[in-house]
């Protein structure tokens, strides 16, 4: 590559690398792709796909780069597994661009290139890879989003950059008139927020904790980690409806042991929500061998915890875990004659609550199919603050 190709393809890197990393120049993924772009008109394919694969690696090295902290061996191979979607975009953007002859196709080109690529993923367990670009996007168009999905924001991030690299090849009037309109678009849809019908409100304290995971340390403390949550309890239990913790692995049994949480509960007047490993048979190892991942909720009425077990297990590691089979949403306060919620006027009775664990909370389709199954409330009781110092608690978020 002359030089002028190869800073056609550092200032793509330089804009992905501002985009993931740096707070405030997200907007840049509007036109990240531009100047790969402006090159895939003139190179040959395998230049296209060689500069694709070079921007896959900036790319997802800058997305996933906290995964060594966890495992380097899943960072490599969800590295590997990831850049032929990038490898993909760029040999069928330019295969389309030498077929097709008319300024929209050629406009519309990358954006089908990516959907193609994208398509080709949400046929594996990745499937969500294609929807990487417009996760921190999505969340500022939510009228949008809840029309096309975060599939279609993904899309119009690159009908955007198409756009604009056409326009400043060829000075196309449609290109042009093509960005305004989508600038429009935008802009109403940001100022616009779906609205939804109204509940009697339901009051939450989110408490987050940052214990080690080390399973040593987990023995060695045990003590201080119920004194941890007890006091947690105590504290913000009596003037909410609902206390959630997110997913740890307690070393104890809590849901054939459930008397401590069950008492907690009931003296505190609050439910409790929280995530666990629960081994699979009764006295079985809680850090090894065969186990559920469980949320397990305790009510203030006499009654034994409810109990989802995921149903999606995490990619490219096998734990032990076993599957549940069923999304059926927990009751908050569930007894005949449930105290009144904190939160307003209203009972607590049939207050459906939804659970997305660990990675589940990250597939879009999870969210869609506790709604079918009536959950009024959805949680995602993963454990971010175990990567605080990286953008993973932020990722997180923004998927949720």
């Amino acid at each position: 590559m002359a030089n002028s190709e190869i800073k056609l393809v550092l200032t793509s890197a330089i804009l992905f690398l501002l985009t993931l990393l740096v707070p405030g120049f997200e907007f840049l993924m509007w036109v990240a792709f531009v100047p790969i772009l402006l090159g895939f008109y003139r190179w040959k394919p395998l230049q296209s796909i060689a500069s694709s694969l070079f921007i896959g690696i900036v790319f997802f090295t800058a997305l996933f780069y906290w995964i060594p902290r966890y495992d380097l061996k899943i960072f490599i191979r969800v590295l590997l597994l990831s850049l032929p979607l990038f490898i993909l975009f760029g040999w069928l953007t330019s295969l389309f661009l030498t077929k097709f002859r008319s300024a929209a196709l050629q406009i519309l080109a990358p954006p089908l290139a990516w959907a193609l690529a994208s398509l080709v993923y949400k046929l594996t367990p990745m499937n969500i890879l294609g929807d990487q670009i417009a996760f921190i996007q999505a969340p500022l168009f939510p009228a949008l989003t809840r029309i096309v999905g975060i599939w279609g924001i993904a899309i119009l991030i690159l009908l955007v950059n198409s756009l604009v690299s056409y326009w400043l090849t060829q000075k196309s009037t449609l290109a042009r008139n093509g960005i305004v309109i989508v600038f429009l678009v935008l802009i109403a849809s940001s100022f616009h927020t779906p609205q939804f019908a109204k509940a009697n409100p339901v009051k939450v304290a989110l408490i987050q904790h940052n214990f080690p995971i080390p399973t040593d340390w987990r023995v060695t403390y045990q003590k201080e980690i119920i004194k941890t949550y007890e006091q947690a309890i105590r504290q913000y239990g009596k003037s909410v409806d609902l206390v959630v913790f997110p997913q740890y692995g307690l070393p104890i049994d809590v849901l054939r042991h459930p008397t401590w949480l069950n008492r907690l509960s009931r003296s505190e007047h609050t439910s409790i929500l929280l995530a666990t490993y629960i081994p699979k048979e009764p006295g079985g190892s809680l850090v090894e061998g065969e186990r559920f991942d469980s949320a397990l909720l305790f009510s203030p009425h006499p009654s034994n915890p409810q109990e989802y077990r995921a149903v999606t297990p995490p990619p490219f590691r096998n734990i032990g875990q076993v599957l549940g089979s069923k999304r059926t949403p927990l009751q908050l306060s569930p007894s005949p004659s449930p105290l009144p919620l904190k939160g307003g006027e209203g009972k607590g009775e049939g207050v459906k609550i939804g659970v997305m664990l660990c990675y589940e909370d990250v597939r879009s389709e999870e969210g869609r199919l506790w709604i079918q199954n009536g959950a009024e409330i959805i949680t995602a009781l993963s454990n971010p603050g175990h990567f605080l110092g990286t953008p993973l608690p932020r990722y997180h978020l923004l998927h949720d």
